[in-house]
């Protein structure tokens, strides 16, 4: 898991990858020679940009301080932590360096860089190619083609030349300028509680334009959904032939009807997968994986979470053929019912339908699968206190990375 540092200003920026420890061939104790040393790393050798290098646990920080550019470093084996590279976990960038030098930084293997205001200029080579990089520079680095460079805006930003992030709860976060149209189409384990609209809520809250629509009635199967004639079916052509393009359509089955009648719903996904083909050929088409619930499971002699295993294994079966992603949603129901009773995910009429919380956590699973986003850093909450909401966050962040 990578746990980014909460200790982000114009003074002081840092990247850091965290982990709990490294893993190595055989037991050895840090190097601790390095631990306090400094470096000119200054263009013009006068000491006017340093590099200290600090033992912290499971590796090492380097921090850049100084004004001016870093110097050229003609290998990457030439810089003076090359021989801790792999232990380098944290670089700190300070305000006042404005350039980077070939290969700076070109051996180190870490997520992400923040680079501070004043930095406008980077080598080809001061990292590895691909590397992410998020600036707080206003004008575009120079050089930074071979790079993945994200610049800030604390607002969503209406320049679309460049792209922007924010940081939320201390990680960053990419601004998406384009709206993006998702159109769910299944029956009351959506439609409770408006689940499309918690997803784009979500969404919207850590910076992706996200529009829902749904098609939607209580029981309904995919393969009335994908019969032209059938009530809803013809809502389902309408949308699909329409002018507007979907990015992404997410498919929901009758809440039994995956192993009840896994020919029906296995007939349902194929027709409608082939009509969304025909007809929005660029939508990503995802499967929502529902939930088991204590009435049907005890009939079939079964707990709560086999039933949500079986649903699951079906989903896969059904998904396989078209290499169709899954929003398992169920399976993150079948965590908090095992480890968290105090959570209640189920409406309290018919303890089968989402409560709030239940509908809550289905929409963080649609967020952090369409967009692979960590959702523990939205700060929308909805109706829930903060400590339901946080541990719903997390198991979602479980299922979905």
């Amino acid at each position: 898991m990578h746990i980014l540092k909460n200790k982000i200003n114009l003074l002081s920026l840092i990247f850091f990858m965290g982990f709990l420890g490294i893993s190595t061939s055989c037991s050895q104790e840090i190097n601790t020679g390095f631990d306090g040393k400094v470096y000119d790393i200054s263009l013009n050798n006068d000491a006017s940009v340093n590099a200290l290098i600090s033992k912290i646990s499971g590796g090492y920080n380097i921090t850049i301080s100084g004004n001016g550019k870093i110097k050229d470093f003609s290998e990457e084996n030439k810089t003076p932590w090359y021989s801790i590279g792999p232990k380098i976990k944290e670089v700190e960038i300070e305000e006042g360096i404005t350039s980077l030098g070939d290969n700076i930084f070109s051996d180190i293997n870490l997520s992400y860089f923040y680079l501070p205001s004043t930095l406008t200029e980077v080598s080809e080579t001061s990292f590895a190619k691909g590397e992410t990089l998020y600036s707080y520079a206003t004008t575009e680095i120079i050089n930074s083609t071979n790079y993945n460079v994200y610049y800030y805006s604390e607002n969503r930003p209406t320049d679309t030349s460049k792209t922007y992030f924010h940081v939320v709860e201390g990680a960053p976060v990419t601004w998406i300028l384009s709206t993006m149209n998702a159109l769910f189409i299944g029956n009351s384990f959506t439609f409770y509680n408006d689940i499309p609209k918690l997803t784009e809520n979500i969404a919207q809250n850590i910076g992706y334009d996200l529009i829902c629509d749904s098609i939607t009635k209580g029981s309904h199967t995919l393969e009335k959904f994908a019969d032209e004639n059938d009530e809803m079916g013809k809502l389902v052509d309408e949308a699909l032939k329409g002018t507007k393009k979907y990015d992404y359509i997410i498919l929901q089955e009758q809440s039994t009807r995956s192993y009840s009648n896994y020919n029906s719903f296995k007939n349902g996904v194929d027709k409608l997968v082939d009509k969304i083909e025909e007809y929005q050929p660029d939508a990503e088409i995802r499967l929502y994986e529902t939930w088991g619930f204590e009435e049907e499971a005890k009939a079939k002699k079964w707990t709560v979470p086999e039933m949500e295993d079986e649903i699951a294994k079906r989903y896969e079966d059904a998904g396989r053929d078209k290499n169709l992603k899954i929003h398992y949603v169920g399976e993150a129901f079948s965590i908090v019912y095992d480890k968290y009773k105090d959570i209640n995910l189920y409406d309290a009429n018919d303890n089968k339908h989402p409560s709030y919380a239940g509908s809550y956590l289905s929409a963080l699973v649609h967020v952090g699968s369409l967009f692979n986003a960590d959702v523990r850093v939205t700060t929308f909450d909805g109706e829930l206190d903060e400590k339901t909401a946080d541990t719903l966050k997390q198991v979602a962040y479980d299922v979905v990375l």
